[in-house]
């Protein structure tokens, strides 16, 4: 059981539902946002596609795994592909079937959504530079998985979800970047080229200019409807984000993802400030 939990990577999939949820709450406003149970379900509904996904990665990356993290449960050995394989299929039933209670716009969004992860995962290889900006965009379809959810944007803080999707975009597009180039030993091993491998300074330097632009955009949100303390709290992930643009490829990762969860605070804080 332990092992099948490992292949859902709650540690991406949960944070991102939060930030869906949370996304949701800028969009209608904590109260009506929180006393709806379709937030709820469709919170559910989100993270179930989204562990569902990253267990068909598991199961297409094997050969580079077992180079790369020898230690993840497939790679391993623990839990077989066919079993894994299963398992994803149920955690997307079960999303659709959650997202069944939810908006129509958010069902029919979240299904294109979950056809875009199966995609990537089964091509992702062969589309070059695509591979990161795919990444980036489906990460980014939080947003208006968001609002189709809301049924649009009402709040105070509307305005802010025109700039929050920016720097999503771009912070990941950075992110997916730096996690190829990690990456890159077992892909080679498979004899799987990339533009990363060839030219792995210029896409090191693409992933420090991406990061620094999502960073620059991220005191927009103080003027168009978030506080102070949203600022505050902030400015530790534009620190954040600087620092990966300095660090080793491993190091640098762990920055940006501590920039995600900050970034993630700040907007809460800033929710619950407002009350």
């Amino acid at each position: 059981m332990i092992e099948l939990l490992r292949l859902c990577r709650l540690y991406y999939a949960v944070p991102m539902g939060l930030t869906f949820t949370l996304t949701v709450c800028y969009a209608q406003g904590l109260a009506q946002a929180m006393a709806s149970a379709g937030t709820i379900l469709a919170t559910l509904a989100l993270m179930l596609v989204l562990a569902g996904a990253y267990i068909i990665n598991d199961v297409c990356d094997l050969p580079v795994d077992r180079i790369n993290a020898p230690h993840r449960s497939l790679a391993s050995g623990k839990v077989k592909p066919r079993t894994a394989a299963k398992l994803a299929v149920a955690l997307l039933a079960a999303a659709m079937l959650s997202a069944a209670f939810c908006r129509p716009p958010f069902m029919l969004a979240l299904g294109v959504v979950a056809i875009g992860l199966v995609v990537y995962n089964l091509w992702s290889k062969r589309l070059g530079i695509g591979k990161q900006l795919l990444v980036a965009s489906l990460m980014t379809c939080i947003y208006p998985l968001s609002l189709a959810q809301a049924g649009g944007a009402t709040s105070s803080r509307a305005w802010t979800l025109a700039v929050f999707p920016v720097w999503m975009f771009l912070s990941s597009f950075g992110y997916e970047i730096l996690k190829d180039l990690r990456d890159l030993e077992g892909d080679l091993a498979i004899h799987i080229p990339t533009w990363l491998s060839r030219r792995p300074r210029l896409a090191r330097r693409v992933a420090q200019i991406a990061l620094l632009a999502g960073a620059a955009v991220l005191p927009a949100p103080y003027r168009l409807g978030c506080g102070g303390i949203y600022l505050a709290v902030v400015t530790l992930a534009i620190a954040a984000a600087i620092a990966a643009t300095q660090l080793p490829v491993r190091r640098a990762i762990n920055a940006v993802y501590l920039e995600f969860v900050i970034v993630g605070i700040a907007a809460t804080a800033d929710l619950v400030a407002g009350q």
